[in-house]
């Protein structure tokens, strides 16, 4: 399917360069960008990928990792 957009010179230009170096076709470029975009502004996804990590993460805190973290800040200069 073919569509119009209007975008600015420079966004034009930028999009060329990343098309070629990417090997894309301009249309490929745009095409990917686009359900790139779409896939990642999905609030109802995202919020399901975000209680999914979560809901499965640890239910005892980790010693050894919390004197970890200790380790490297008391290391820093404040």
């Amino acid at each position: 399917m073919k569509t119009a957009v209007s975008i600015t010179d420079d966004l034009f230009f930028e999009a060329e360069e990343a098309a070629r170096q990417l090997g894309l076709t301009r249309s490929g470029l745009y095409a990917l960008a686009l359900l790139e975009f779409i896939k990642t502004h999905k609030p109802d996804e995202i919020t399901a990928k975000l209680n999914h990590v979560y809901g499965t993460g640890l239910k005892e805190p980790d010693v050894d990792l919390a004197a970890a973290g200790y380790d490297l800040f008391s290391q820093e200069e404040w």
